[in-house]
């Protein structure tokens, strides 16, 4: 991917294709699955996704109802999550959430993942660090001695790392690395009961 492609799915969206979502009280602004694809077209016509494979839902601790895919984009692979009531539904979610790591809408992801309203269109843009809450350190320790105990947390230990790295890189939305904690503890304590019931 060169720096020109790479502008070009962080271009702006027109105000006509930024839907208003009700989450949490406020309504947040969004790009839909038409927008989006259509971004991706623009940029690479031969896009692509496909679905994580066995290990690599493990790895991440998906739940069985989310739709975990590499999004490839000028032959870059990314990866995306999606959830949803149907296949649909989460297929456009994955893809809207990949698409985001290359950039695609993100000035409108990061306002969501703040919790904050947006900006005032005149206001100036600026950088903001991203605002972990007392949560994310507890879900951290709660996840880190769950490994502990099962043994793996050595080997494991870098993947929390690498995750909290792409949330400060804004690559990966806070709500979405906080649900991966909880669900990767839930696997490993599932394992740890696994191995107890076999001794």
């Amino acid at each position: 991917m060169n720096a020109e492609q790479a502008k070009a799915l962080r271009e702006p969206f027109p105000p006509e294709q930024i839907g208003k979502l009700p989450k949490a009280g406020l309504q947040l602004d969004y790009v839909g699955h038409a927008a989006t694809t259509d971004r991706l077209l623009q940029v690479d016509p031969e896009w692509t996704w496909y679905p994580f494979s066995a290990e690599e839902r493990a790895s991440v601790g998906a739940n069985p109802d989310e739709l975990w895919i590499w999004l490839t984009v000028c032959g870059v692979s990314r990866p995306g999550v999606g959830d949803g009531a149907t296949a649909k539904i989460r297929i456009g979610d994955a893809i809207r959430n990949a698409a985001m790591r290359f950039g695609v809408a993100l000035d409108l992801w990061a306002k969501e993942d703040l919790g904050s309203e947006p900006a005032p269109k005149e206001a100036p843009k600026e950088s903001k660090p991203v605002a972990f809450d007392n949560e994310t350190p507890r879900l951290e320790k709660a996840l880190a001695d769950a490994m502990k105990e099962l043994g793996t947390f050595e080997k494991d230990k870098n993947l929390v790392v690498e995750k909290r790295k792409a949330v400060v890189a804004k690559q990966l939305p806070l709500v979405v690395y906080k649900k991966w904690l909880r669900d990767t503890e839930a696997v490993v304590r599932e394992n740890i009961k696994s191995m107890g019931a076999a001794a």
